[in-house]
């Protein structure tokens, strides 16, 4: 489990460009997105939900409290992944998370079994068997618990 103190991925960068692009593509999406269930006025785009939830439920491999079985377990999973190499150092390590998290953030892969299995075993790598507790006060049209559930959370919306 990561000890409060260890930054969260969130905090030392994040794949903006990336998820943007994606978040842009699925307002277009009209065939077997969850989206289409219904129109919510403030809908906040999946790709966008769905990567910074696992930023910030995933510790950052450069910092010192980062625990080493999550860093050999996540070597482990990227390596599944193709054009993840989370190479044999602290820092290739985050950028391939951040690589991960970027291509996740595209909905084909998001559907993707291979990659959901990844993304959920990560984050039982970081917090053990406590799941962790995503909280979303003003859910509306669900999106932030949505992803979280689909990343192996505990919600309460």
């Amino acid at each position: 489990m990561i000890p409060r103190e260890c930054k969260r991925l969130a905090e030392v960068d994040f794949p903006i460009a990336e998820v943007s692009r994606h978040a842009a593509r699925e307002k277009s999406i009209r065939h077997g997105h969850p989206s289409t269930l219904h129109m919510w006025w403030a809908r906040r785009p999946l790709a966008s939900s769905r990567a910074v939830l696992l930023e910030l439920l995933l510790p950052d491999p450069c910092d010192l409290l980062c625990p080493e079985d999550f860093k050999h377990r996540a070597r482990q999973l990227l390596s599944e992944i193709g054009g993840c190499n989370p190479g044999n150092t602290d820092l290739y390590l985050r950028k391939a998370l951040l690589t991960f998290i970027g291509n996740f953030a595209n909905w084909d892969a998001a559907k993707s079994r291979k990659y959901l299995e990844v993304s959920r075993a990560l984050v039982k790598a970081a917090h053990g068997e406590d799941l962790p507790l995503v909280v979303d006060p003003f859910a509306g049209g669900g999106s932030i618990p949505l992803e979280a559930l689909r990343l192996g959370c505990e919600t309460f919306a």
